[in-house]
């Protein structure tokens, strides 16, 4: 009795990928990644000499910028060595991607841009815990049922996971170079006195960048009179002083403002000056400019000729 035996066809070792065309898939994938996160820096115009005062002022943010990244390219470096035919469930890839969205949400809220609207970080707060709850329901209902019939690439899931989590670092990068542009920067200011006989005069050069909209730059000068006691070296911050000179000077369609000026004054009339440049906020029609926190001033003491 003759026994037949089953011919069993086993894939052949050619149509498996190769470890250097898997390098190279690797070596593709994070180039085009990576170009794609510098080209997004280049284009908010971040420059080397604002990293520092970004790592400076902003080291944790960085530091959640730089794990998303990661995990980014951790996601791409794994979807190349998965196998192609092997599939998971709806459910998991379902909750993965909510779970994905939920740090986005909390990326955005955590880096807060002065100036912005409160109501929306609520609103982006309850996106990201609805989100996340999701995420966690899905988990248990598929620990609960164990589905047996996946039906989505594992391939496919991780180069979305990547897209995603790649997406929200740029996003985050973008969002602090905007919150250290809004709160870190201030005015430059150059100023000093020019005293010939009983004439004197105040030169004044002012600059900023990167103004918002509604945004001003106030250049005022005050003087201490003689007839007034100097209490402190800064006498104008809590002292009444006289308005010498004020003016507002509006951006260009960049948001730039280069300006200088020239004031006349009477040395034999104040023994102090003080020349300051000031962002003027919320500038709108009919109401008078409000000064926030970002001013620089210069004090000089003047002799009496």
């Amino acid at each position: 009795m003759a026994t037949g035996r089953e011919n069993v066809t086993q894939p052949s070792d050619q149509n498996k990928p190769q470890p250097t065309e898997r390098l190279s898939d690797i070596r593709n994938l994070l180039g085009l990644l990576l170009a794609g996160f510098t080209g997004a820096v280049n284009v908010i115009g971040l420059r080397n000499a604002e990293l520092t005062t970004i790592l400076r002022n902003h080291g944790i943010l960085v530091g959640l910028a730089s794990s998303l990244l990661l995990a980014a390219l951790i996601c791409a470096i794994a979807s190349v060595f998965a196998d192609e035919h092997h599939r998971i469930h709806l459910w998991i890839v379902g909750s993965t991607m909510a779970f994905l969205f939920s740090v986005a949400a909390f990326s955005i809220y955590v880096v807060q841009i002065p100036k912005s609207p409160n109501w929306t970080r609520g609103w982006i707060l309850g996106g990201g815990l609805l989100l996340a709850a999701v995420a966690v329901g899905g988990i248990i209902a598929w620990l609960t049922t164990r589905p047996t019939r996946p039906t989505l690439s594992l391939q496919f899931t991780l180069l979305i996971a990547s897209a995603i989590l790649f997406s929200t670092a740029t996003a985050t990068v973008v969002r602090i170079e905007a919150k250290n542009q809004a709160s870190a920067s201030l005015p430059q200011l150059e100023a000093g006195t020019e005293i010939k006989g009983d004439e004197g005069q105040v030169t004044a050069k002012i600059a900023a960048t990167k103004l918002r909209d509604k945004e001003d730059v106030y250049l005022g000068v005050k003087g201490l009179p003689y007839a007034t006691d100097k209490k402190s070296d800064y006498p104008c911050a809590d002292q009444e002083c006289d308005v010498i000179a004020d003016v507002v000077v509006h951006p260009d369609s960049f948001g730039n403002v280069e300006e200088s000026f020239k004031f006349p004054f009477s040395p034999a009339s104040y023994q102090h000056l003080e020349i300051f440049a000031s962002v003027c906020e919320s500038r709108t029609k009919g109401k008078e400019c409000e000064h926030g926190e970002k001013s620089t001033t210069v004090d000089i003491n003047i002799s009496r000729p």
